[in-house]
């Protein structure tokens, strides 16, 4: 008759595994912790429509304290947060414009044209602000060249436009041709 079988376990080996697993349990909760919210099991956000944005192609050129600015926030919020994200944000450059026209007694001119706000240092005009607000907030949805900010200017007046994705912030009460991949846009007029 055979006796019982006898299982032997190293501790060298067991304890790194067992605290492997205890650190990636810490990692997860601190991760679910630091979220607004939490979504139960079963409830699945779908990431096409998390992520979806107009396809916008700027071309090189024009066309014919300050509020602190937000950094890229995870397309996990949706659409009204990150409208309120660039309402913020569009304030925090309004603030940095002021600031620059009191240094240079003018907006950075665009020509009258529509820019991407800073996409191309080399060509637009909105990155003359990174030395009056560091570092440039940048949309919620990431990738500026599709859904960033746009500036306009003639060096009097200017006007700053995002896409806008709920009916949380106000519409722009006009429309430009260059944005017309965005169902909605926000603006902000110079004062």
């Amino acid at each position: 008759m055979a006796g019982p079988t006898t299982i032997r376990v190293d501790l060298r080996t067991a304890l790194p595994i067992a605290v492997l697993g205890l650190v990636v349990l810490v990692i997860i909760f601190v991760q679910l912790c630091g979220r607004e919210r939490v979504q139960p099991l079963g409830e699945v956000t779908p990431l096409a429509q998390a992520t979806l944005a107009p396809t916008f192609t700027p071309g090189p050129s024009a066309t014919a304290g300050p509020v602190e600015a937000t950094a890229t926030v995870a397309a996990e919020v949706g659409g009204a947060e990150r409208d309120q994200i660039r309402l913020r944000d569009l304030r925090a450059i309004q603030q940095a414009l002021e600031l620059y026209r009191l240094d240079h007694d003018q907006y950075p001119d665009t020509k009258g044209g529509i820019q991407s706000f800073c996409v191309f240092k080399e060509f637009d005009q909105g990155c003359e602000l990174e030395a009056v607000l560091s570092p440039l907030p940048s949309d919620p949805l990431g990738d500026p060249a599709e859904n960033g900010y746009w500036y306009e200017s003639e060096g009097t007046f200017y006007m700053l436009y995002a896409q806008r994705e709920s009916d949380a912030v106000p519409e722009c009460g006009g429309h430009p041709d260059h944005l017309k991949d965005f169902k909605s846009v926000i603006c902000v007029r110079s004062p």
